[in-house]
């Protein structure tokens, strides 16, 4: 089943950003990983789609019976309003970045990760010690947040960066 892709009319049935052709040469241009069957590349850009509506976005959905969490009105960027209609090129190119990292996720057990290193010894041959990643559900870990994702909705995005909760 082909995507529908989202144009910034607020579609009721769209489920993605970016279509399987735009995946493919945004992984060619950067070393992403991806699935080399169309099938398999339009669910992981929709599984992308599911997981940037969980996000907490700036303004709020253009419309109610909208799909997907943009187009948004009440979005304010670098002291600019954007128009309800706009789907902004980093909401696409982060699509495409989060569907190379959920793939990753889906390619590499669990069992392979490393931890951070928490020792290295050098005396002739060099001794690295990783700490456990301790994951009693047995599933992967989610994508961590330095990934470049990330990078490409932060300025969309509620908070961004780090921040400190006062318990």
């Amino acid at each position: 089943m082909a995507l529908i892709i989202e144009d910034g009319t607020g579609k009721p049935d769209a489920d993605s950003y970016s279509t399987a052709a735009e995946l493919v040469s945004y992984a060619a241009r950067y070393g992403v990983t991806i699935p080399a069957g169309e099938p398999a590349q339009e669910a992981l850009l929709r599984r992308a789609a599911l997981a940037m509506d969980g996000m907490n976005w700036k303004g709020c959905r253009a419309k109610g019976d909208q799909a997907l969490a943009w187009p948004r009105r009440g979005v304010n960027i670098d002291g600019e309003n954007k128009p309800s209609d706009y789907i902004p090129a980093r909401i696409q190119y982060g699509q495409m970045a989060l569907a190379g990292e959920i793939h990753t996720d889906d390619i590499d057990p669990i069992e392979t990760r490393k931890g951070a290193v928490i020792r290295e010894r050098v005396e002739g041959a060099v001794d690295t010690q990783y700490a456990t990643i301790t994951n009693t559900s047995r599933r992967l870990l989610p994508a961590a947040p330095d990934r470049p994702s990330r990078t490409q909705f932060a300025d969309y995005l509620q908070k961004r960066g780090l921040f400190a909760i006062r318990a």
